[in-house]
């Protein structure tokens, strides 16, 4: 599903203006007085043409076309171009004298191959609708582009499991609710609990297991809090700054030992057999009702639905971030991965600029534009002109949104795809599966880590150098 949703993305909004008038916005300035969402009114700039990396999904884009059309008066021209040349056709397009306005940005690497390209939207009424305004990219105080689709990572919960430990009698703990879980000693706690009256819960054990075989993704997720601690205090955009780490500190690697055994200690299989299992068999496992958490990201919806002999209820579904004992916990959100961002050409007049503005203005908080998200494209766009049901019917969908507009809580930025390439990953898990059977110590394991990024660092370097 994740894959589709992404070439959805990228399929719509690679757009370029055609023509427009001598209306001129100053892009800094408030447009809620003119701006499509508001009013409806018609953009002085009537013809855009959308530069599309899916041509099988051109169907879909015609009909958002029609509709705006029908709306504002703007025409939206269809184009394909595969995807796999995407960022080679967009740096062609903005070469071009009729450079595409509003463009879509994959990741960092596009941002930073394109230039001072990127129009600053800081000051739009489409800036106020972020949830949450880490996940844009930003540079020098610019806002550079705007996330549109994200997938988010965290500990999914069976609430008809908590709330039955919660009504417990001789339980040890305090809580009454999960909202009073927010850091790691109160999760430890409830943890260790829950695991001491597992047979009252009627649960196999608190977590479904961690695989650390070939299905150990989840791994690459989880640890991008502990690689953030490493940069989170540079200058350039995170993930650039990852991949320009030449000597990997794992500075919070000793913090991170207890939480990492509580996890393991507290799995179905045990931790000396997490290479034997898989995400089918936690996804399983949860979905039965034979533990209280899995770790899932937002796009599993899908799969535990499809699980058979599953007890599950979608409004027993809810998302915790994943604690680890690290400073500044509390407002710690869930790890969200921006797969997908639009961005406006700086380089454009003022009027065209603004008309790209207005199109997903009224995208992204207009009724109408709002139902084809939904319907149609099927995004997981972290904005707050979403109320409950008007994003998706998916309730982890639902749970991650309301993460991202929850007050005093930021998300975690999802590091794992700017990790070092080549074995690393799986020599990673390798050595922690070392550590869970008891074979090398946690600080031979903090130490392979090191030597590993810097190697895999080393090896790759051409691949990983940022211009």
């Amino acid at each position: 599903m994740k894959k589709l949703l992404s070439l959805l993305l990228v399929s719509l909004l690679l757009l370029s203006f055609a023509a427009c008038g001598d209306k001129r916005t100053d892009m800094g300035n408030d447009t809620t007085a003119d701006n499509t969402s508001q009013t409806g009114a018609p953009s002085k700039a009537t013809s855009l043409t959308v530069l599309s990396a899916s041509p099988e999904l051109s169907g879909a884009l015609e009909e958002i076309a029609a509709a705006y059309r029908a709306k504002t008066g703007v025409t939206l021209q269809v184009q394909s171009q595969p995807k796999e040349t995407y960022r080679n056709t967009l740096l062609a397009a903005l070469d071009r004298e009729n450079a595409p306005v509003l463009f879509a940005l994959t990741n960092d690497e596009d941002l930073a191959a394109i230039g001072d390209k990127s129009a600053d939207l800081q000051g739009t009424a489409l800036a106020t609708f972020l949830a949450d305004k880490s996940l844009a990219l930003t540079d020098n105080g610019k806002l550079l582009a705007i996330p549109v689709d994200v997938t988010a990572y965290g500990l999914l919960y069976n609430k008809a499991v908590t709330d039955r430990y919660f009504a417990l009698k001789d339980k040890k703990t305090s809580y009454a609710s999960m909202d009073e879980i927010t850091d790691y000693a109160k999760f430890k706690a409830l943890v260790t609990d829950l695991a001491a009256h597992k047979k009252e819960l009627g649960i196999d054990a608190v977590f479904a297991d961690l695989p650390l075989g070939a299905d150990g993704d989840w791994l690459s997720h989880a640890s991008s809090a502990a690689v953030y601690a490493d940069v989170k205090d540079q200058d350039s955009l995170l993930t650039r700054a990852v991949r320009s780490l030449k000597d990997f500190a794992f500075s919070v690697g000793d913090k991170i030992e207890d939480a990492f055994d509580l996890l393991f200690d507290n799995t179905v299989s045990g931790r000396k057999k997490l290479d034997t299992v898989t995400e089918t068999d936690a996804l399983r496992e949860f979905a039965t009702g034979k533990t209280a958490f899995l770790y899932t990201g937002s796009d599993s919806y899908d799969k535990l639905q499809k699980v058979e002999g599953r007890v599950l209820k979608d409004e027993d579904l809810h998302f915790l971030p994943l604690y680890l004992g690290l400073d500044g916990e509390d407002a710690m959100g869930l790890t969200v991965d921006a797969t997908h961002y639009l961005a406006v050409n700086d380089k454009a007049s003022d009027a065209q600029k603004q008309a790209a503005v207005d199109f997903l203005e009224w995208l992204f908080s207009a009724e109408d534009g709002k139902r084809f998200v939904k319907e149609n494209l099927g995004f997981l766009s972290p904005f707050n002109t979403f109320k409950e049901g008007e994003l998706s019917d998916d309730p982890l969908k639902t749970e991650t949104l309301r993460h991202l507009t929850k007050d005093g809580e930021t998300a975690m930025p999802d590091l794992s795809r700017a990790y070092p390439g080549g074995t690393f990953r799986t020599d990673v898990g390798g050595s922690l599966l070392q550590y869970t059977r008891g074979e090398k110590g946690w600080d031979d394991f903090v130490s392979d880590v090191k030597t590993m990024w810097n190697r895999a660092v080393e090896a790759g370097k051409e691949m990983l150098q940022v211009d």
